[in-house]
């Protein structure tokens, strides 16, 4: 009898499994494209942090603790492909600056290292921060969705930073 009651289990439990939260892929990417750019679209583009994952947790499924941390990391990560891409414009534009006026016998200081060196320190400024937002909540099930706004939020800030260092390139 009890093996006929785990096979059961084992059986219908994915079917009777909840899906977790739904997350539009296009929403951050939507969102920034309505806000336009130039310096004018700052605070519209500033707008669109925590929109996708706050729809993402309005979703069944997305106002459990797991569907949290899981609508946050899905924009956090969005946020960080977007700032990738932003921080190797601004990089590659930095070097092609040094290049320039290396070239030029120029003694000031060249842009990319120390680029990369802020990249750098700001990731672990931004892990750091993140981790005490989620010690704040001495081990409760509010530490893993703080610690996953944190990230989100600290790594959009930083990808509209790039993305407006990378606009005034073009």
């Amino acid at each position: 009898m009890r093996l006929l009651v785990l096979s059961l289990m084992l059986a219908t439990g994915p079917a009777l499994a909840q899906s977790g939260p739904t997350y539009d892929a296009k929403g951050l990417a939507t969102c920034l494209a309505d806000a336009g750019t130039g310096a004018d679209a700052g605070p519209a583009r500033h707008a669109c942090i925590g929109r996708a994952a706050a729809q993402c947790m309005a979703s069944p499924g997305g106002d459990t603790t797991a569907g949290m941390v899981e609508c946050l990391d899905h924009e956090a990560r969005d946020w960080d492909r977007l700032l990738n891409d932003r921080y190797r414009q601004v990089l590659q534009a930095a070097k092609a600056a040094d290049a320039g006026l290396a070239g030029l016998g120029s003694a000031a200081a060249p842009a990319a290292p120390a680029l990369q060196e802020a990249q750098r320190t700001w990731i672990t400024f931004r892990d750091a921060s993140c981790r005490y937002e989620s010690l704040r909540f001495q081990g409760g099930t509010a530490g893993g969705p703080a610690a996953g706004d944190c990230v989100l939020r600290l790594t959009a800030e930083q990808a509209l930073r790039l993305d407006a260092m990378a606009e005034g390139l073009e």
